[in-house]
């Protein structure tokens, strides 16, 4: 019988929204709540759910491995990442660990699987990565996931590793599925199961393509991750080639379109120096 367990990782919460979505997950789970918020601490009040503050902003892969052994050293069999711009319904956990096990038996070589991800202000599904429909309607192969609302097992957790907490932050989760995928693993989707959450701060535009406004911080970490993820063979050449093009415009024209462009630019910059000295280490 499968015990499930679910991380969400947080950091500076609405201690009462939080409260909210912790209770939607339901009180059969094992979940733990990581907080990376400096010198904080929260009541999360609720018997199922262990609170681990990290007392410091130590990045999310950090923050989800000690998740991870928490629930590991608990027996869960199953595994189930939140943060906190996402919002599931009750019965969420239930789903997503029942299609992982269905989908298992088809394609026993399954490592993480993801819902169809909506967005929760307009309710429209965000464009799907690229993927591979497979010989089951509901199930696309995908290379690379994000990691809000996606489910592995236990086994294959300690088949493949830990994440990376040398990254902090942005690109964890895709390292991740493709050091998987460089161990014979897959990757997917199911359509069956569907995550609300919202992707950056805001978007616009511009001569047709869609530009993604996040915190200036996380642009150190892009290009800083990029260039050293550039340097790892398992890492698909295809994705190393299209992403820095897309970096190299997103450098031209998002310190132009949003009103924190001085401080995209700078990290931008600050993220590009450090990426061409830095190599990856757990």
């Amino acid at each position: 019988m499968n015990k499930m367990g679910a991380i969400v990782v947080v950091f500076h919460p609405d201690a009462t929204i939080l409260k909210k979505k912790l209770s939607r997950l339901g009180d059969k789970v094992s979940i733990v709540v990581v907080d990376n918020t400096p010198g904080a601490a929260i009541n999360v009040g609720q018997d199922n759910v262990t609170y681990i503050p990290l007392l410091a902003n130590t990045g999310i892969a950090n923050a989800q491995n000690e998740g991870i052994r928490y629930l590991l050293a608990s027996g869960c069999s199953h595994i189930v990442f939140f943060d906190q711009d996402s919002d599931s319904d009750s019965g969420y956990v239930d789903a997503i660990v029942s299609e992982y096990d269905r989908i298992t038996a088809r394609f026993p070589n399954l490592f993480l699987l993801g819902p169809s991800v909506v967005d929760k202000d307009s309710n429209e599904q965000y464009k799907p990565l690229p993927g591979e429909e497979s010989d089951d309607a509901s199930f696309v192969v995908q290379r690379e996931l994000i990691s809000s609302g996606t489910c592995v097992s236990a086994d294959r957790i300690r088949q493949v590793g830990l994440l990376k907490s040398s990254l902090f932050i942005d690109y964890v989760d895709f390292e991740w599925c493709w050091r998987a995928e460089s161990r014979g693993l897959v990757c997917g989707m199911t359509r069956n199961v569907i995550l609300l959450h919202k992707v950056g701060v805001r978007q616009k535009r511009v001569f047709g393509m869609v530009f993604i406004e996040s915190a200036p911080f996380r642009y150190y970490y892009q290009y800083r991750n990029l260039l050293a993820l550039c340097k790892l063979g398992y890492v698909p050449k295809a994705w190393k080639y299209k992403k820095l093009l897309r970096k190299a415009l997103e450098l031209l024209v998002l310190p132009a379109i949003f009103c924190n462009g001085r401080d995209i630019l700078i990290n931008s910059l600050h993220g590009i120096v450090a990426g061409l000295k830095f190599h990856l280490k757990n």
